[in-house]
């Protein structure tokens, strides 16, 4: 069940991060693997894909793979691509291999759990990042994305131990913030969850998902008229009546002690 359907949040990310996006968390490129790694076709492979031209690049790096089928650089390319088209069996079924030729390789890790994420296999998710972590416990597409497995299993409080660790090495991350604010939110800890997202829209750099994770702050408070207010640099009227009526449903469900956290966190 997907209530949020204009939310600009984080998952937009890791998993735009699936593309993560995502928010496109931990973006270094993968070196190890065979030959394959310093071919003409997979540097247009990696490039076609920072264009967003997804299908083109998947094709590219399966060219690099007929030829060098122990490429870990292209099986994570094709992972990463066949992830943002939305075959993620295919992208696990490459990734996997990735990691069986590569095992200490962080980033086929991170990119194989957030897969799992938009699976909805978070638990296989949050092992996947623990892999990654012990691999690099500073990575922080890894951290940025165990919190966020963490809190759609509705265990925020360590999801925020998460958050905590992750702000503790990189205390300017947006998402790390933005996210950590969520989960308190969410969790009962409204107060200090708006105040660092209200902290965090203020800067200029604030991205679209920033704002909307306060104006769903703000509905979960039962601030309708502020998170309508907040939307309106970000949505048409039709958007923000929809986002107000999840909101709406969010919060009843939330007064009644259900778990929302796999409900806000997508």
């Amino acid at each position: 069940m997907r209530l949020i359907t204009h939310m600009k949040h984080l998952f937009a990310p890791i998993l735009v991060a699936l593309s993560l996006s995502a928010c496109t968390l931990g973006t270094e490129t993968a070196t190890q693997g065979a030959s394959g790694g310093g071919s003409e076709t997979l540097r247009l492979a990696q490039a076609t894909s920072e264009a967003g031209d997804n299908e083109t690049a998947a094709r590219l790096f399966e060219k690099v793979l007929a030829v060098d089928p122990m490429s870990v650089p292209a099986l994570l390319g094709a992972g990463n691509s066949y992830a943002r088209m939305g075959q993620n069996s295919r992208a696990e079924a490459v990734l996997l291999r990735g990691h069986e030729l590569a095992p200490g390789n962080a980033e086929v890790l991170t990119t194989l759990a957030r897969v799992y994420l938009a699976m909805q296999q978070s638990e296989r998710a949050v092992d996947t990042y623990d892999k990654a972590l012990r691999v690099d416990r500073t990575n922080v597409a890894a951290l940025t994305g165990k919190g966020v497995a963490l809190d759609t299993l509705s265990r925020h409080k360590q999801a925020q131990g998460v958050y905590e660790d992750g702000l503790q090495l990189y205390p300017t991350n947006f998402i790390l913030r933005s996210n950590y604010a969520l989960s308190l939110a969410i969790s009962g800890d409204i107060v200090r969850g708006t105040a660092i997202l209200q902290e965090l829209v203020k800067d200029p750099a604030a991205a679209p998902y920033v704002r909307g994770n306060l104006a769903l702050v703000y509905g979960l408070d039962g601030r309708e008229n502020d998170a309508r207010a907040t939307l309106k640099l970000d949505l048409t009227p039709q958007e923000i009546e929809e986002n107000l009526a999840t909101y709406r449903a969010l919060r009843r469900m939330r007064l009644e002690g259900k778990q929302i956290g796999s409900l806000v966190f997508v």
